[in-house]
């Protein structure tokens, strides 16, 4: 069973980024040292900080679509619906409880949307920082 405070053991804090791409992009984006140099969009303190941030992000800019559900029960869903979020919100605790970084690709419109919630520890930024990013 995992520990749901693995993350404070490990003394982790997350830094939020996202960067808009051209949907035909095959380009991974920013790389985690340089994301980790700017100033980050958000703070995020605990896990359930994380997956809100994450959640209202997937919620403001999912592009809505049906899609066909894989598995016994099948059916149809939509990406961006409440189910969706709320699936994702759960998967994406487990991963932010363990102290880990959340990488998420929204597919949107006319372009796509990467999100970063980059799992930090005080050897990876500068704590004084946070006080001048909030403000």
């Amino acid at each position: 069973m995992q520990d749901p405070d693995e993350w404070r053991a490990k003394g982790v804090h997350w830094h939020a980024y996202s960067e808009s791409r051209d949907s035909s992009s095959t380009s991974p984006g920013s790389r985690r040292l340089d994301r980790l140099r700017r100033a980050p969009q958000a703070v995020l303190l605990t896990p359930e900080e994380v997956t809100d941030w994450i959640a209202e992000m997937v919620r403001e800019h999912a592009h809505r679509r049906h899609v066909r559900l894989i598995g016994p029960r099948g059916g149809t869903g939509q990406i961006g619906d409440d189910g969706h979020i709320e699936h994702d919100v759960h998967q994406n605790l487990d991963v932010a409880c363990r102290g880990d970084s959340l990488y998420i690709d929204i597919a949107r419109e006319s372009d796509r949307l990467h999100l970063w919630a980059e799992a930090v520890t005080p050897d990876d930024c500068a704590a004084d920082r946070h006080d001048e990013d909030a403000g």
